[in-house]
């Protein structure tokens, strides 16, 4: 089958990243704290809303999440050590520091018509291949870190909904270093797949979108080289669907992580 050139492949590696960290408190003029508030498909954030607000030490923020028909509230991710309920849809968050937040939503179904996979059959099976070729050099398999996960879904996510496919991080999203550990170090794949080669056309299947995706990356040498990084030991995929125009593409984020 001919493939069609259709989509775009970028890495990085970030190599002994030693203490790097996400957001730094106290960002703000007159000891004043920033909060930066996203979602994900299938709600928003009503209460204080969406994007970045600065508040005064100590304030106690309420945070109110509100999902779409057909969706239901999950949880809140992110910098979530202040909030009183992750699991609550109406919470509060103190402001000792600047924080950054997401309210994570779910539907019965977000798989396009037609398309006979879900986001989290691609995201297992990425690993699976991604896997495969390590292990046919000999190095150990990547096992799956809930971190990383989130972090590459909500890049995915991000990707999709502020319309960019880039490595850079959109005001308010997490960036890839967050949380890392001296010593650590992370790489990252992408990929932004159509879901069929021409239109009318066949759907591709789950393997073969997810053939594409790994082949892709495994003839790049930037990517090549984040899968078959010895260092790295554990991994999370993240995977969104987004319809432009015709086709359907996936963008896919794949992180890396390992002592250095």
């Amino acid at each position: 089958m001919k493939r069609i050139s259709t989509f775009l492949i970028v890495a990085v590696l970030l190599a002994g990243m030693a203490g790097c960290t996400g957001f730094i408190g106290g960002g703000c003029i007159g000891g004043c704290y920033i909060l930066s508030i996203t979602s994900t498909a299938g709600g928003s954030v009503v209460t204080p809303g969406e994007g970045a607000f600065n508040y005064a030490g100590g304030a106690l923020v309420s945070l109110v999440a509100e999902p779409e028909a057909g969706y239901e509230f999950i949880n809140w991710t992110g910098d979530v050590d202040a909030i009183a309920n992750v699991n609550a849809t109406s919470t509060t968050i103190t402001a000792s520091a600047s924080y950054s937040i997401r309210a994570n939503f779910s539907g019965n179904s977000t798989t396009p018509v037609g398309i006979s996979y879900n986001e989290t059959e691609v995201e297992q099976l990425i690993i699976v291949l991604v896997n495969i070729e390590r292990q046919s050099f000999n190095l150990s398999a990547l096992s799956e870190d809930p971190l990383l996960t989130d972090l590459a879904r909500e890049h995915s996510i991000s990707m999709v909904e502020n319309d960019f496919f880039g490595h850079e991080r959109y005001p308010g999203e997490r960036p890839l270093s967050y949380n890392m550990s001296p010593g650590d170090a992370r790489g990252e794949n992408l990929a932004k797949i159509p879901t069929r080669q021409t239109i009318p056309g066949p759907y591709l299947s789950l393997q073969e979108v997810c053939e594409w995706a790994v082949s892709g990356w495994m003839n790049s040498t930037g990517h090549r080289e984040n899968i078959l990084q010895p260092v790295f030991t554990e991994t999370g995929v993240g995977v969104s669907f987004s319809e432009e125009g015709l086709f359907t593409y996936l963008y896919i984020t794949q992180i890396f992580e390992g002592v250095y």
